[in-house]
């Protein structure tokens, strides 16, 4: 005769095998961060003590597993000097393998635009670097996913295509891709 608890055993057991397994699949781990860039840059006000920026950001997913984004922070430096910062809470779904761009608003200050400025004209300079820093808040996770990138912007009138400058960013194809689902 088969008792009470040999019957407990003979459900529990299954069902906890499958509860473990359940829970393991939604803890994938992100071993790679994703390749965050700038894509495109435009000026949308000037003011007197502050200029802001829409930002185009691109971001690249090398995992196997989404990264669900709830929100970000972020600075730009060009030639490692502090130009603008700024704080985005767009919820966004990057897939396994793939790439959303994500339009964000960054703001610099007067001190900031005038010292580049001055740089840039007194350093007849053809090259100018860049490097975005920030840590992006994932809905699943307690820490935020810490984010660096540098890049090179050219601004050398004397291209062959008739740009007066480009971004040198080996991560950011000239059309999106159809990687996203």
């Amino acid at each position: 005769m088969v008792t009470n608890a040999e019957i407990i055993k003979k459900l529990i057991f299954p069902l906890l095998v499958v509860a473990l397994f359940a829970g393991c699949a939604g803890t994938g781990k992100i071993s790679e961060p994703p390749y965050i860039t700038l894509s495109n840059i435009n000026l949308l006000n000037v003011g007197v003590f502050e200029q802001r920026y829409r930002i185009m950001m691109r971001i690249q997913n090398p995992n196997d597993v989404v990264i669900p984004i709830k929100g970000m922070s972020y600075r730009i430096f060009i030639n490692e000097q502090n130009f603008a910062r700024g704080v985005s809470n767009k919820s966004i779904i990057i897939p396994e393998f793939g790439e959303e761009v994500v339009e964000i608003v960054a703001a610099s200050d007067l001190t900031s635009m005038l010292r580049q400025f001055q740089e840039l004209m007194s350093g007849g300079t053809k090259k100018v670097s860049y490097r975005l820093t920030g840590k992006a808040k994932l809905t699943n996770r307690i820490r935020r996913l810490p984010f660096e990138y540098k890049g090179e912007l050219d601004l050398n009138p004397d291209k062959k295509d008739g740009s007066s400058f480009f971004l040198s960013n080996p991560h950011t194809p000239e059309k999106r891709s159809s990687t996203t689902k």
